[in-house]
C-alpha cells in the first residue's frame, strides 16, 4: 500500500523571541535589531573595538535567534562585561537571561535598568514585581506592576497578578474590581470567573466564591483539574463532602488518566480532606502566574510560556505543576536533555511522578538509548497494572521505530487493560489497525479500523486512513467515496485526506476529477512525495505529460520511501501504460 504520512506537526513559536511579547522592546531579539550605539561614532564608522566584543555580541544574538539562550547568555554576559554603560547590551542581556529561565541573574539586570531610569518595556518593571510579592511587600509590588505595559500577554497576567497584590494589601474589594480588565478581552470569562472565585474564598466571602465557582464550572474551567480541586476544596470547607466526593469522581470518570484526579479522590476517600491549592495572597499570586504560563502555552507561544512559569516557581518554589509545565515546555522545544533533568526532578510523592517518568523513557528513546527506554516502560507497564499510558508509549516508541509488530501487541496489550480509560478505546483500535495494515494483515487491520470508526463515527482521520486503505486495495469503492467525501468536508484543508479522494476518482476512471483534487492536495501539502506522484499520475492520464514527469521527478527529489522509487523512475522512462477498453 502507498505509504500515508500523517505527521504530527510541531507550530514552533519563536521561543525566547517571543518574550517581546512580556511588552515589546526592541532589544527582546524579535525582528531588525538596531545596531548598539557603541558600534559606530558620530561619522557613522566603526569603533576599533577588538573583535571579539563585536563578534561575542553577533553569536550571542545568533545563539538567541536560534532559541539557544544557554549559549545566548553566555555571549551577551562577556559583551556586557566589556561594555556595562551600554543600555541596548543591558536590555538585550536580561532578555536573554529571562529566555534562559535565569530568574535571579535577570531580576539583578533589571535592577540596573531600573536604578539608571533607563527606558524598558515594563518586563524588567515585572519581574521587580515578583521579588516584592515573594517577600510579601504587596504595596511595593504594586508600585512596580503599575509601570508594566498592558501589552503582549500582560493584558491577561497584569489584571489577574495585580488583583492578588491588591488582597495582600487587605483590600479585597480593589482585588476583585481589578479583574473587570479582563472584561475588556473576549476568552478571559472563565480566568476571571476562577481568580474571583478564589479570591472570595480566600478573603472569607463565602456566597460570592460559592457563585463564581458555579460560573466558572459551566465553562472550560470546568475541565481544569486545578478548578476542581479549588472547587472540591471549597465544598468540603463548606460541609458539602458529598458534593465534593461527585464532583471527584466525575472528574475522574472523565479523564481517568489523570493523575491529579485519581490523587484528589483517592486522598478524599481515605481521609475526607482536599489540599487547598490557595489559602494566601502568595499562593494566589503564583496561581495567576501558573495560569497565565498555562494559558499562553496553549498557545504555543512557549517563550513567554517558559518565563512564566519561572515567575511562578519565583513566588512558589515547591509548584510541582510549575516544574511539570517546564519540562512539557522542553519537550515540545525538542530540547531533550534540559526536559530530562526537568522530569527526573520531580518528586515520587507527587501526582506528576508517573507521567515524568514515562515521559524521561521517551526521550531517552529520543537520545539514542533505545534499549534503555524500552525496559524503563516495561517495568513502569509491570508495577503500574492499571494504567495503560506505559503501554501506549511503549507502543508509539516501536511505531516511530516501524517495529509493526511489537507496536501492535503493546497496543493489545493496552486495549485488554483499559479499565476505566474506555475514551482512549478508539485511539488504541485506530494505531493497532495502521500497524496491522502496515504488516500486510489487512483483515487484522481492518477490523480495528472499523471498530475505531464504530466508536467515533465522524473522525476525519479514520475515515481517511479506511477509506483510502479500501481505495488502494480496490475495495468497496462506493463506500469508500462516502468516506473520503465526509472526511474532506470535515477538514478540508488537510492535504493528504484532499488526496486521498482524488486517488479514489483516480481509481474509479474519473481522471478529471482527480486532477482538480489532487492539484488542490498538493497545495497544501507541497513537499509529500506520494501526493506529487499521484498527481503525476492524473497529469498523464488527461494528457498533460510534460507536468506528469514534472510531478514525477519531484517526488524523487522529495526522498520518497525506498519501494517507491524503481516505480517511479519506471513511470519516468516509459510513462504510464495505455488504459485497456471495456468490452462493448
Amino acid at each position: 500500500m502507498t505509504t500515508r504520512n500523517f505527521r504530527r506537526l510541531f507550530p514552533y513559536a519563536l521561543g525566547g523571541l517571543m518574550l517581546a511579547s512580556l511588552g515589546g522592546c526592541a532589544g527582546s531579539g524579535a525582528g531588525t535589531e538596531p545596531v548598539p550605539l557603541s558600534f559606530l561614532d558620530e561619522g557613522g564608522t566603526s569603533e576599533p573595538f577588538p573583535s571579539s566584543y563585536a563578534g561575542q555580541y553577533l553569536a550571542g544574538r545568533q545563539a538567541f535567534r536560534e532559541k539557544n539562550a544557554e549559549e545566548a547568555a553566555r555571549y551577551f554576559d562577556q559583551v556586557l562585561a566589556a561594555r556595562p554603560e551600554d543600555g541596548f547590551i543591558l536590555q538585550n542581556t536580561f532578555q536573554v537571561a529571562l529566555a534562559n529561565g535565569d530568574m535571579e541573574r535577570a531580576l539583578l539586570l533589571a535592577k540596573d535598568i531600573a536604578g539608571r531610569n533607563a527606558k524598558d518595556d515594563g518586563a524588567a518593571q515585572l519581574i521587580l514585581a515578583i521579588d516584592r510579592i515573594r517577600a510579601q511587600d504587596y504595596v511595593g509590588a504594586r508600585k512596580f506592576l503599575a509601570n508594566t505595559k498592558s501589552t503582549g500577554f500582560n493584558i491577561l497576567l497584569k489584571p489577574v497578578l495585580t488583583a492578588w497584590v491588591y488582597l495582600g494589601e487587605g483590600k479585597p474589594e480593589e482585588a476583585m474590581k481589578s479583574l473587570d480588565d479582563l472584561d475588556r478581552y473576549d476568552g478571559f470569562k472563565a480566568l476571571k470567573s476562577y481568580h474571583l472565585a478564589l479570591i472570595a474564598d480566600v478573603s472569607g466571602k463565602k456566597e460570592i466564591a460559592l457563585a463564581q465557582y458555579q460560573d466558572a464550572a459551566k465553562g472550560p474551567a470546568g475541565r481544569a483539574v486545578r478548578f476542581v480541586q479549588a472547587y472540591g476544596n471549597f465544598l468540603n470547607g463548606q460541609g458539602q463532602g458529598d458534593i465534593t466526593k461527585a464532583l471527584f469522581a466525575d472528574y475522574r470518570k472523565r479523564y481517568p488518566t489523570s493523575p491529579t484526579a485519581n490523587r484528589m479522590l483517592e486522598q478524599f476517600l481515605e481521609n475526607q480532606t482536599v489540599d487547598p491549592l490557595v489559602s494566601s495572597p502568595l499562593d494566589g499570586a503564583a496561581e495567576a502566574l501558573y495560569s497565565s504560563a498555562t494559558i499562553v502555552g496553549q498557545e504555543r507561544v512557549r517563550g513567554a510560556a517558559t518565563t512564566y512559569a519561572h515567575f511562578a516557581l519565583m513566588v512558589k518554589p515547591d509548584l510541582i505543576e510549575a516544574r511539570a509545565l517546564l519540562a512539557e515546555l522542553a519537550e515540545d522545544e525538542r530540547k531533550w536533555e534540559k526536559a530530562l533533568a526537568l522530569y527526573q526532578a520531580i518528586p515520587d510523592e507527587t501526582p506528576y511522578s508517573l507521567n515524568a517518568r514515562i515521559r524521561a523513557a521517551w526521550i531517552a528513546y529520543k537520545l539514542g538509548e533505545t534499549d534503555r527506554a524500552i525496559a524503563r516502560l516495561e517495568k513502569l507497564a509491570k508495577d503500574n497494572p492499571d494504567q495503560i499510558e506505559p503501554l501506549v508509549v511503549l507502543a508509539d516508541l516501536n511505531r516511530d521505530l516501524k517495529n509493526w509488530g511489537p507496536a501492535a501487541r503493546a497496543y493489545g496489550r493496552a486495549i485488554d487493560n483499559i479499565g476505566e480509560a474506555q475514551a482512549r478505546l478508539w485511539s488504541l483500535h485506530y494505531a493497532r489497525g495502521i500497524a496491522y495494515e502496515r504488516m500486510n494483515e489487512w483483515p487484522s487491520a481492518e477490523a480495528d479500523l472499523l471498530k475505531a470508526l464504530k466508536l467515533q463515527p465522524d473522525h476525519p482521520q479514520i475515515l481517511n486512513y479506511l477509506g483510502y486503505s479500501w481505495v488502494d486495495r480496490g475495495e468497496n469503492l462506493e463506500d469508500a467515496k462516502d468516506m473520503l467525501v465526509k472526511a474532506v468536508s470535515l477538514r478540508p484543508r488537510d492535504g493528504y485526506i484532499v488526496d486521498s479522494l482524488g486517488w479514489l476518482y483516480y481509481r474509479l476512471g474519473d481522471f478529471e476529477n482527480a486532477t482538480k483534487q489532487l492539484e488542490k492536495a498538493v497545495s497544501l501539502q507541497p513537499e509529500d512525495p506520494t501526493i506529487n506522484d499521484h498527481l503525476g499520475d492524473a497529469y498523464w492520464r488527461v494528457g498533460r505529460q510534460e507536468e506528469a514527469r514534472y510531478q514525477w521527478q519531484r517526488a524523487l527529489w522529495l526522498d520518497p520511501e525506498e519501494k517507491q522509487i524503481p516505480v517511479i523512475e519506471q513511470k519516468l522512462k516509459e510513462g504510464l501504460p495505455a488504459l485497456q477498453k471495456t468490452a462493448q
